[in-house]
């Protein structure tokens, strides 16, 4: 996982990314027909059916095989309990909410698959971070990518002590910093906030329907040195921490 520091850089390139098509119709109605129709590799129109088909499953079988690693009653907790169904509930919802048309309002091109193995970092504090594989690219909503990166790339002791929050303040002054005058003040940070909370829903479902399918103590313990592999699906506790 990447550190503090080196997220928050991150995340920074990747605001004056959003910044280049923020609500800009021209080249958004040209990235919706030559890109990803629907922006993001996570996308919910972009998987297998079957992921969200057999979700609530999925839950109950993690729960069952991931319990004894947790701590005492933490899957019966109000806010937790029966989350595959909820999930499967809100999921059309959520994905409708941050799946904008080029014409729409806090519309951009998002990168998509804004993992930490997707940015080439500068050995030199004069440098900027790089993006790569744009292989998922679309029109959406930023906050979908930031989501992404800050629990793929980040390990959730970062989110404490309102880490999380500093993180996507990162972002949003970069963003204002970065876009024409005229948009500056209009994405506010409840909008924001709203669009960051969606999109971590949305990345939930992803993660648990597809990367937590069959999930076992022994797979997360065999998982915990590869690199490759973000940190909620290498360790029980992060596992545990992006649930909760």
């Amino acid at each position: 996982p990447l550190t503090f520091s080196q997220a928050s850089l991150c995340l920074s390139a990747l605001a004056k990314f959003h910044s280049t098509a923020f609500e800009n119709e021209e080249v958004l109605q040209m990235v919706s027909t030559s890109l990803c129709e629907y922006g993001g590799s996570y996308h919910l129109k972009n998987r297998n059916p079957k992921e969200l088909d057999q979700i609530c499953d999925t839950w109950d079988a993690f729960v069952e095989n991931i319990q004894e690693a947790a701590p005492a009653d933490f899957f019966e907790r109000e806010n937790i309990r029966n989350i595959g169904q909820r999930i499967y509930n809100v999921a059309t919802y959520v994905s409708d909410e941050l799946s904008p048309s080029y014409q729409e309002e806090f519309a951009t091109v998002v990168h998509g698959d804004y993992k930490a193995m997707n940015v080439f970092l500068p050995d030199n504090i004069d440098g900027v971070p790089l993006l790569i594989d744009f292989a998922s690219t679309g029109v959406g909503i930023g906050m979908s990518d930031v989501a992404m990166h800050i629990t793929h790339a980040i390990h959730p002791k970062y989110h404490e002590n309102g880490g999380e929050m500093r993180l996507i303040e990162v972002y949003l002054e970069e963003l204002n910093h970065a876009l024409p005058s005229s948009f500056k003040g209009r994405y506010t940070l409840d909008q924001a906030m709203r669009h960051y909370g969606l999109a971590t829903v949305d990345y939930f479902r992803f993660i648990l329907g597809r990367m937590w399918r069959g999930s076992t103590i022994q797979m997360f313990k065999e998982r915990e040195n590869l690199t490759n592999f973000a940190e909620i699906n290498r360790t029980v506790d992060a596992a545990l921490a992006f649930i909760e």
